[in-house]
């Protein structure tokens, strides 16, 4: 009966025990967030860069259509002046809508690591119940 009691581990090594486990899930979970962080990174970046592509493409794309469409509103009567300004117009209004769209899959609430966030609000109401 006296081997039962010595063989049992004592409180403060215990507590040691749960104060390492409780570092190393905590080191764990930054190196989750570092993880998630740039995977996020690397996402903003594969979107920017498509969108610069895009960019460039379109432009030289728009800008024969757009000469075009002027020279069929002139070829209906209206004036040079009219009809770039109207195409102009038309198109300032689709381009701030694509930069609108753009700008929201860019958005800081997309890009946060709310998995890894989530998890370690968990972790600490666990670690916090553990201490009581």
């Amino acid at each position: 009966m006296n081997d039962n009691v010595t063989n049992r581990p004592s409180t403060p090594s215990l507590f040691a025990e749960a104060l390492t486990q409780m570092t190393t899930l905590f080191e764990t979970e930054i190196r989750l967030v570092r993880s998630e962080i740039s995977e996020k990174i690397t996402q903003a970046v594969t979107a920017i860069a498509v969108l610069v592509v895009s960019a460039v493409l379109l432009v030289a794309a728009l800008i024969l259509v757009l000469e075009g469409v002027v020279q069929l509103l002139i070829a209906f009567g209206w004036s040079a002046y009219a009809a770039n300004f109207i195409v102009g117009v038309v198109i300032a209004v689709i381009g701030g809508i694509a930069v609108y769209m753009a700008l929201q899959g860019l958005s800081a609430s997309k890009l946060a690591p709310s998995r890894t966030m989530n998890q370690l609000g968990k972790d600490a109401k666990v670690v916090k119940e553990q201490v009581k």
